[in-house]
């Protein structure tokens, strides 16, 4: 049975897996989700939201626990960094992404609240600041001519990638110009 990604094109997260994929060479059958019908993805994992990836008897969901299990099964270990120390970090740099910067962006595109309620001027300025700390945190991260952990690409840098990615695809200001290391990284992931 063919590898079959279960995924919808705008969603980070699955973009995140599609790059894994394609940077560990793995052939899967692309299977795309229309958001407002789920129906599918239920009937294959039990729940509604994707990635959802199976491999045979193998049935994943989250994009997290989809690159463990890449990693894990198809030896895509060399998109860790070598070092232990650096690989903690790796997987806390992923889950960062995961879990603030791509709902921080979300809510920065909509102008809305953790609720999905309108922003007034005030909290738009919180929100916009809040943005630009984050901004300036990766500013910091990346190097002007390396990857966030190690000298080659890591599934941190997929993940944050995946994330900047949907940005410059659906948002009209796309990655910010006053940040130019994070240009030149995703420049560099880019290739």
């Amino acid at each position: 049975m063919a590898m079959k990604l279960y995924h919808f094109e705008a969603c980070p997260y699955c973009e995140k897996v599609r790059s894994t994929l394609k940077r560990m060479d793995l052939r899967y059958e692309s299977v795309e989700i229309d958001p407002s019908d789920r129906a599918l993805v239920k009937a294959v994992s039990g729940q509604e939201k994707v990635p959802v990836l199976a491999d045979g008897d193998a049935v994943i969901h989250d994009s997290t626990r989809i690159l463990r299990y890449l990693v894990r099964t198809y030896g895509g270990g060399r998109f860790l960094p070598d070092e232990a120390h650096s690989r903690g970090l790796m997987w806390i740099l992923e889950e960062y992404v995961d879990e603030v910067l791509i709902p921080l962006l979300h809510r920065t595109g909509r102008n809305v609240d953790e609720n999905g309620k309108a922003l007034d001027e005030a909290g738009r300025a919180a929100l916009k600041a809040e943005a630009a700390h984050q901004y300036e945190s990766l500013e910091q991260l990346l190097s002007s001519d390396g990857f966030a952990l190690a000298n080659r690409v890591t599934l941190g840098d997929i993940a944050l990638y995946a994330c900047l990615s949907r940005l410059e695809l659906y948002s009209p200001r796309g990655i910010p110009s006053d940040y130019p290391r994070i240009r030149a990284w995703y420049t560099r992931m880019k290739a």
